[in-house]
């Protein structure tokens, strides 16, 4: 008969102690449960849709001025796109619920829009964008990113 300390190896003093002290595991187990909520979505879908699809002119306008005429988007570990934004861009896509409003629009260059689509945008993007935006919004913008339909603009 084999017996459990030679199925585990090395291992058995470890997994003899998680056995007797389940708890110890909590943390590695709050560890998981943030990082899943950081990298999820940022929210459900919604089968409602803004009847509102476009940003107008103006609105695009502002978002341009308010970007410091640079576009929005930022990979992890790197620098802030440099180009031009020619797009006003639902952070969280209209397609998805996001609604057609200045708190859910970003400025984006072309090839960045095109290349976000419809994608929605995990809850650590949306933290980091609006923790961005303090340097370059000017300071009576609000930087709260709000895409749900009823939310205040």
């Amino acid at each position: 008969m084999v017996s459990s300390q030679s199925l585990l190896g090395g291992f058995g003093s470890v997994a003899s102690f998680v056995l007797e002290h389940p708890w110890s595991l909590a943390p590695i187990g709050v560890l998981i449960l943030a990082l899943v909520l950081l990298a999820g979505p940022a929210g459900g879908g919604s089968d409602r849709r803004d009847p509102k699809r476009m940003f107008t002119a103006a609105e695009r306008a502002q978002a341009f001025t308010r970007a410091g005429l640079r576009c929005e988007h930022k990979p992890l570990l790197w620098f802030r796109c440099t180009n031009t934004p020619t797009q006003g861009d639902h952070i969280y896509p209209w397609s998805r619920g996001g609604r057609t409003a200045m708190s859910n629009q970003q400025a984006l260059c072309a090839f960045h829009n095109n290349r976000k689509s419809g994608a929605v945008p995990s809850r650590a993007y949306i933290i980091r964008l609006q923790r961005r935006r303090r340097r370059y919004f000017p300071p009576e913008e609000n930087l709260r990113v709000e895409w749900r339909l009823g939310a205040a603009q």
